[in-house]
């Protein structure tokens, strides 16, 4: 008598598990293997006894609660149904929120070279819908053709951010930090490989290897001739854990990035108007926005120098509400 056998059998017995026609359909196909759960089902078939499928009370005022899950197929066609439902509302949502026909009009004012108007058609689908990888990437298209570096620099960053490892964001980004006059970034190994995927793609990365390791864990201890399997199957799910781990750490400081969108900036030792430049900055660098004071925004560059400058000069890459 197997593990399974004895935990309905104890259940039916103590009344903790009702005889459904799953239980009775279980006892039986087990009935070869142990007698006991055979000759329960036969005589709960004689009694005639049957759930109560009008009301799902148990009688006499006594209630229990059922362990028993229902059959695999039952869940397959729910949760295909239910899947179903969701992609069916979340394409019916996208399509109300998106308008083509802007995006189109954007699209073409920008082939006629009236980039301004094409710019206001992407900023006003933003404001509708939010951001998306292709929108970002047309404004900053836009904005790079208008002369505004800096504004072509930061929403190449954000449609970045969506859509990270995109041939096409990358090599216009690097474009427009050449015309800007910028060195480009370096990056170790690691932070390239950090950029493959978002915050969010790293974090469900994670959660995922997590939950690998939570089934495995205790699959060994109930499955004791299977636990080296187990143990070695781990292996790649805990390395993929500590990757997430560090690729996030990694990417954490870039909620603080910021870009430098006004075409040129000076940063004082104090935020003041009058407050004596100790660097300037151009318009589309790089910088890590640290705090901010009233007007003014305390900012560090790529060489570690710190100082003020007007918060409206700099913009960050991912907002903070």
């Amino acid at each position: 008598m197997n593990l399974i056998t004895r935990i309905i059998l104890r259940g039916v017995v103590s009344g903790n598990i009702p005889l459904t026609p799953q239980v009775l359909g279980a006892l039986k196909a087990v009935s070869q293997d142990c007698p006991v759960a055979g000759e329960l089902a036969n005589a709960a078939n004689a009694s005639g006894a049957r759930p109560d499928e009008s009301s799902g009370e148990a009688s006499a005022g006594e209630r229990h609660q059922s362990f028993i899950n229902p059959p695999v197929g039952w869940w397959k066609h729910r949760t295909g149904c239910v899947l179903a439902g969701a992609l069916a509302l979340s394409a019916g949502v996208a399509h109300a929120e998106f308008n083509p026909g802007q995006f189109e009009a954007a699209v073409a004012a920008g082939a006629r070279g009236r980039y301004p108007e094409a710019a206001r058609g992407y900023e006003s689908l933003i404001a509708q819908q939010g951001w998306s990888a292709p929108v970002l990437f047309n404004l900053a298209n836009a904005q790079q053709r208008e002369g505004r570096l800096g504004e072509a620099i930061l929403n190449y960053e954000r449609a970045t951010w969506l859509a990270p490892g995109d041939p096409d964001i990358a090599a216009n980004l690097r474009l427009a930090r050449q015309k800007a006059g910028l060195a480009a970034e370096p990056q170790s190994h690691f932070a390239n490989i950090a950029q493959l995927l978002t915050l969010n793609g790293w974090f469900c990365f994670a959660a995922a290897a997590l939950f690998l390791i939570a089934v495995m864990l205790p699959l060994g201890q109930l499955l004791p001739e299977m636990r080296p399997a187990l143990h070695w199957g781990s292996m790649p799910a805990v390395f993929a854990l500590i990757l997430a781990a560090a690729a996030m750490a990694n990417r954490l400081p870039d909620l603080n990035r910021a870009i430098v969108t006004a075409p040129e900036t000076a940063a004082g030792v104090s935020p003041v108007t009058m407050a004596q430049p100790v660097f300037q900055l151009r318009a589309g660098e790089v910088v890590s926005l640290k705090q901010t004071h009233g007007a003014f925004a305390l900012v560090v560059n790529r060489a570690g120098h710190g100082g003020w400058v007007k918060a409206s000069a700099v913009t960050r890459v991912i907002p903070v509400s």
